[in-house]
Protein backbone atom coordinates (compact mmCIF):
# COMPACT_ATOMS: atom_id res chain seq x y z
CA UNK A 1 0.00 0.00 0.00
CA UNK A 2 0.73 3.54 -0.57
CA UNK A 3 -0.87 7.04 0.11
CA UNK A 4 0.18 10.35 -1.96
CA UNK A 5 -0.87 11.74 -5.08
CA UNK A 6 -2.07 10.29 -8.37
CA UNK A 7 -2.14 11.98 -11.79
CA UNK A 8 -5.18 11.99 -14.03
CA UNK A 9 -4.85 13.19 -18.16
CA UNK A 10 -7.70 14.08 -18.79
CA UNK A 11 -9.00 13.08 -22.56
CA UNK A 12 -11.37 13.23 -24.97
CA UNK A 13 -11.46 9.47 -24.76
CA UNK A 14 -12.74 9.86 -21.25
CA UNK A 15 -15.62 11.93 -21.90
CA UNK A 16 -18.42 9.24 -21.45
CA UNK A 17 -17.28 7.56 -18.32
CA UNK A 18 -20.46 8.52 -15.80
CA UNK A 19 -20.35 9.42 -12.17
CA UNK A 20 -21.05 5.55 -11.23
CA UNK A 21 -18.48 4.59 -13.17
CA UNK A 22 -15.99 7.50 -11.61
CA UNK A 23 -16.88 7.04 -8.26
CA UNK A 24 -15.68 2.97 -8.87
CA UNK A 25 -12.76 4.11 -10.59
CA UNK A 26 -11.60 6.62 -7.47
CA UNK A 27 -12.74 4.44 -4.61
CA UNK A 28 -11.05 1.63 -5.64
CA UNK A 29 -7.78 4.00 -6.33
CA UNK A 30 -7.94 5.12 -2.50
CA UNK A 31 -8.09 1.72 -1.51
CA UNK A 32 -4.87 1.62 -3.19
CA UNK A 33 -3.93 4.49 -1.09
CA UNK A 34 -3.88 7.49 -3.83
CA UNK A 35 -5.30 10.62 -1.08
CA UNK A 36 -4.97 13.83 -3.75
CA UNK A 37 -5.56 13.66 -7.40
CA UNK A 38 -3.87 16.35 -9.63
CA UNK A 39 -5.57 17.02 -13.20
CA UNK A 40 -2.93 17.52 -15.77
CA UNK A 41 -4.31 20.13 -17.62
CA UNK A 42 -7.58 22.47 -17.88
CA UNK A 43 -7.11 23.16 -21.08
CA UNK A 44 -5.06 20.69 -23.64
CA UNK A 45 -4.79 23.29 -27.07
CA UNK A 46 -8.40 24.06 -27.88
CA UNK A 47 -9.58 21.24 -25.87
CA UNK A 48 -10.89 23.03 -22.64
CA UNK A 49 -12.31 20.64 -19.54
CA UNK A 50 -13.23 23.38 -16.69
CA UNK A 51 -16.69 24.00 -18.07
CA UNK A 52 -18.80 23.08 -15.26
CA UNK A 53 -20.81 20.75 -18.12
CA UNK A 54 -18.02 19.31 -20.07
CA UNK A 55 -16.08 16.32 -20.48
CA UNK A 56 -15.00 16.63 -16.80
CA UNK A 57 -18.58 17.42 -14.66
CA UNK A 58 -19.18 13.44 -14.11
CA UNK A 59 -15.31 13.66 -12.19
CA UNK A 60 -15.66 16.37 -10.55
CA UNK A 61 -18.94 15.17 -9.27
CA UNK A 62 -17.77 12.04 -8.30
CA UNK A 63 -14.54 14.12 -6.69
CA UNK A 64 -16.82 15.90 -4.80
CA UNK A 65 -19.07 13.23 -3.28
CA UNK A 66 -15.89 11.41 -2.14
CA UNK A 67 -14.15 14.21 -0.72
CA UNK A 68 -10.55 14.21 -2.72
CA UNK A 69 -8.70 17.38 -2.70
CA UNK A 70 -7.51 18.47 -6.09
CA UNK A 71 -4.24 19.91 -7.77
CA UNK A 72 -5.61 21.78 -11.18
CA UNK A 73 -3.63 21.93 -13.67
CA UNK A 74 -3.51 25.08 -16.00
CA UNK A 75 -2.69 25.40 -20.06
CA UNK A 76 -0.67 22.82 -21.35
CA UNK A 77 0.18 23.68 -25.79
CA UNK A 78 0.66 20.32 -27.52
CA UNK A 79 3.64 21.70 -29.15
CA UNK A 80 5.12 22.66 -26.18
CA UNK A 81 8.03 20.25 -26.60
CA UNK A 82 8.97 21.49 -30.33
CA UNK A 83 8.73 25.48 -29.13
CA UNK A 84 10.92 25.14 -26.19
CA UNK A 85 13.67 23.74 -28.60
CA UNK A 86 14.60 27.27 -29.66
CA UNK A 87 16.79 30.21 -28.93
CA UNK A 88 17.07 32.02 -25.50
CA UNK A 89 15.03 35.31 -26.51
CA UNK A 90 12.45 33.10 -28.59
CA UNK A 91 11.98 31.03 -25.56
CA UNK A 92 11.64 33.23 -22.94
CA UNK A 93 8.52 34.98 -24.94
CA UNK A 94 6.65 31.63 -25.19
CA UNK A 95 7.36 30.46 -21.60
CA UNK A 96 6.03 34.15 -20.58
CA UNK A 97 2.69 33.37 -23.13
CA UNK A 98 2.01 29.81 -21.72
CA UNK A 99 2.20 31.15 -18.09
CA UNK A 100 -0.47 33.62 -19.16
CA UNK A 101 -2.40 31.19 -20.89
CA UNK A 102 -2.02 29.04 -17.26
CA UNK A 103 -3.50 32.32 -15.60
CA UNK A 104 -5.89 32.63 -18.21
CA UNK A 105 -7.20 28.80 -17.37
CA UNK A 106 -7.01 29.39 -13.54
CA UNK A 107 -9.55 32.21 -14.04
CA UNK A 108 -11.55 29.63 -15.64
CA UNK A 109 -11.09 27.08 -12.86
CA UNK A 110 -11.99 29.70 -9.95
CA UNK A 111 -15.57 30.22 -11.77
CA UNK A 112 -16.02 26.60 -11.44
CA UNK A 113 -14.86 26.03 -7.92
CA UNK A 114 -17.81 29.30 -7.32
CA UNK A 115 -20.37 27.21 -8.80
CA UNK A 116 -19.01 23.27 -6.87
CA UNK A 117 -17.81 24.85 -3.50
CA UNK A 118 -17.39 21.61 -2.27
CA UNK A 119 -14.45 21.13 -4.39
CA UNK A 120 -11.16 21.07 -2.36
CA UNK A 121 -8.33 22.72 -4.02
CA UNK A 122 -4.86 21.60 -3.08
CA UNK A 123 -2.79 23.81 -5.33
CA UNK A 124 -2.22 24.33 -8.87
CA UNK A 125 0.09 22.47 -11.52
CA UNK A 126 1.87 23.66 -14.34
CA UNK A 127 1.91 21.63 -17.28
CA UNK A 128 5.61 22.85 -18.53
CA UNK A 129 7.90 19.95 -17.88
CA UNK A 130 11.71 21.35 -17.16
CA UNK A 131 14.43 19.20 -18.68
CA UNK A 132 18.18 20.02 -19.07
CA UNK A 133 17.61 22.39 -21.93
CA UNK A 134 16.21 24.59 -19.10
CA UNK A 135 19.74 24.07 -17.40
CA UNK A 136 22.55 25.12 -20.22
CA UNK A 137 22.03 28.86 -20.10
CA UNK A 138 22.56 29.79 -16.55
CA UNK A 139 21.14 33.12 -17.80
CA UNK A 140 18.24 31.09 -18.84
CA UNK A 141 18.01 29.51 -15.55
CA UNK A 142 18.36 32.94 -13.55
CA UNK A 143 15.47 34.63 -15.94
CA UNK A 144 13.44 31.40 -15.35
CA UNK A 145 13.54 30.95 -11.54
CA UNK A 146 12.66 34.91 -10.99
CA UNK A 147 9.41 34.29 -13.48
CA UNK A 148 8.17 31.11 -11.42
CA UNK A 149 8.96 33.22 -8.68
CA UNK A 150 7.22 35.80 -9.28
CA UNK A 151 4.26 33.53 -10.59
CA UNK A 152 4.06 31.67 -7.51
CA UNK A 153 4.14 34.38 -5.58
CA UNK A 154 0.79 36.06 -6.86
CA UNK A 155 -1.09 33.16 -6.83
CA UNK A 156 -2.84 31.92 -3.45
CA UNK A 157 -2.53 28.33 -3.24
CA UNK A 158 0.81 26.61 -3.88
CA UNK A 159 2.26 26.13 -7.29
CA UNK A 160 3.90 22.29 -8.76
CA UNK A 161 5.85 22.12 -11.86
CA UNK A 162 7.41 18.85 -12.99
CA UNK A 163 10.88 18.11 -14.17
CA UNK A 164 12.77 14.91 -15.76
CA UNK A 165 16.54 14.16 -16.98
CA UNK A 166 17.08 13.44 -20.23
CA UNK A 167 21.13 13.70 -19.92
CA UNK A 168 22.61 16.45 -21.95
CA UNK A 169 23.88 17.93 -18.77
CA UNK A 170 25.44 16.18 -15.85
CA UNK A 171 23.94 14.84 -13.03
CA UNK A 172 25.30 17.35 -10.14
CA UNK A 173 24.84 20.51 -12.55
CA UNK A 174 20.93 18.96 -13.12
CA UNK A 175 20.12 18.89 -9.21
CA UNK A 176 21.85 22.28 -8.45
CA UNK A 177 19.44 23.43 -11.09
CA UNK A 178 16.96 22.27 -9.29
CA UNK A 179 17.98 23.82 -5.88
CA UNK A 180 17.78 26.64 -7.41
CA UNK A 181 14.56 26.70 -8.67
CA UNK A 182 13.16 25.34 -5.47
CA UNK A 183 11.17 27.13 -3.03
CA UNK A 184 8.52 27.01 -0.57
CA UNK A 185 5.70 28.09 -2.70
CA UNK A 186 6.86 26.26 -5.92
CA UNK A 187 7.01 22.35 -5.22
CA UNK A 188 9.08 20.91 -7.77
CA UNK A 189 7.63 17.46 -8.80
CA UNK A 190 10.55 14.75 -10.42
CA UNK A 191 9.99 11.87 -13.53
CA UNK A 192 11.34 9.08 -12.19
CA UNK A 193 11.81 8.51 -16.28
CA UNK A 194 11.16 4.36 -16.41
CA UNK A 195 8.31 5.08 -18.59
CA UNK A 196 10.40 7.00 -21.28
CA UNK A 197 13.31 5.62 -20.86
CA UNK A 198 15.00 8.65 -22.13
CA UNK A 199 18.44 7.85 -20.82
CA UNK A 200 20.29 4.64 -19.37
CA UNK A 201 19.42 2.89 -16.65
CA UNK A 202 22.53 3.38 -14.67
CA UNK A 203 22.11 7.51 -15.57
CA UNK A 204 18.26 7.62 -13.94
CA UNK A 205 19.46 5.54 -11.22
CA UNK A 206 22.06 8.24 -11.06
CA UNK A 207 20.14 10.58 -10.49
CA UNK A 208 17.75 8.88 -8.41
CA UNK A 209 19.90 7.82 -5.90
CA UNK A 210 21.36 11.91 -5.42
CA UNK A 211 17.90 13.40 -5.30
CA UNK A 212 17.09 14.60 -1.68
CA UNK A 213 14.60 13.05 -0.16
CA UNK A 214 12.20 16.68 0.55
CA UNK A 215 11.75 16.30 -3.07
CA UNK A 216 8.69 14.34 -4.54
CA UNK A 217 9.26 11.43 -7.11
CA UNK A 218 6.63 10.53 -10.25
CA UNK A 219 6.37 6.87 -10.29
CA UNK A 220 5.79 6.41 -14.07
CA UNK A 221 3.14 3.54 -14.16
CA UNK A 222 3.43 2.96 -18.00
CA UNK A 223 6.08 2.02 -20.46
CA UNK A 224 6.08 3.65 -23.90
CA UNK A 225 5.80 1.48 -26.81
CA UNK A 226 5.60 3.89 -29.56
CA UNK A 227 9.33 4.94 -31.31
CA UNK A 228 10.38 8.87 -31.79
CA UNK A 229 8.36 10.60 -34.21
CA UNK A 230 5.21 8.11 -33.58
CA UNK A 231 1.49 8.85 -31.86
CA UNK A 232 2.31 8.49 -28.48
CA UNK A 233 1.40 4.72 -27.13
CA UNK A 234 1.85 3.10 -23.92
CA UNK A 235 1.04 0.25 -21.74
CA UNK A 236 0.91 -0.24 -18.25
CA UNK A 237 3.46 -1.97 -15.67
CA UNK A 238 2.88 -5.79 -15.23
CA UNK A 239 2.39 -6.91 -11.82
CA UNK A 240 6.32 -8.06 -12.04
CA UNK A 241 7.24 -4.47 -13.23
CA UNK A 242 5.75 -3.26 -10.06
CA UNK A 243 6.98 -5.15 -7.64
CA UNK A 244 10.55 -4.38 -9.13
CA UNK A 245 10.09 -0.64 -8.75
CA UNK A 246 12.76 0.13 -5.89
CA UNK A 247 11.74 1.95 -2.88
CA UNK A 248 12.89 5.40 -2.19
CA UNK A 249 12.72 8.14 0.60
CA UNK A 250 10.90 10.87 -1.88
CA UNK A 251 7.15 11.44 -1.47
CA UNK A 252 5.72 9.42 -4.35
CA UNK A 253 3.36 10.98 -7.33
CA UNK A 254 1.45 8.20 -9.42
CA UNK A 255 1.41 8.57 -13.58
CA UNK A 256 -1.61 7.96 -13.99
CA UNK A 257 -4.62 7.06 -12.94
CA UNK A 258 -4.99 5.30 -15.94
CA UNK A 259 -2.31 3.02 -15.89
CA UNK A 260 -3.49 1.68 -12.05
CA UNK A 261 -5.74 -1.32 -11.58
CA UNK A 262 -8.24 0.86 -10.34
CA UNK A 263 -9.11 2.12 -13.62
CA UNK A 264 -8.11 -1.01 -15.49
CA UNK A 265 -11.58 -1.46 -18.06
CA UNK A 266 -12.93 1.90 -17.66
CA UNK A 267 -10.18 4.38 -18.95
CA UNK A 268 -9.16 3.23 -22.33
CA UNK A 269 -5.50 3.32 -23.14
CA UNK A 270 -5.93 3.67 -26.72
CA UNK A 271 -7.45 6.93 -28.18
CA UNK A 272 -10.53 6.94 -30.60
CA UNK A 273 -10.01 8.14 -34.00
CA UNK A 274 -11.97 11.60 -33.43
CA UNK A 275 -9.76 12.45 -30.20
CA UNK A 276 -7.15 14.59 -30.84
CA UNK A 277 -5.29 14.42 -27.45
CA UNK A 278 -2.71 11.62 -27.13
CA UNK A 279 -0.54 11.45 -23.92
Amino acid sequence: MWAGIVFYQPLLRDKNVSTEQWLQILSAAQQQGMTELALQWGQHGEVSFFDPQGPSAALFSALQQLKIPLWLGLYADPAYFKKIDSAEAQKQAYFKQQMLLSLQVRRHWLSLLKQQPLLQLKGWYLPMELNDTDFVSASYLTWLIRELKGLSEVLDKPVAISLYFNGKVPVRNWLESARQLQSDRLQLWVQDGAGAALVSEPKRQELLQQLPCTIPLIREQFRQSSKPGEVFQARALTEAEKQTQADSCHPVIYFELRYMSAAAGKLPLTDPQESVITP
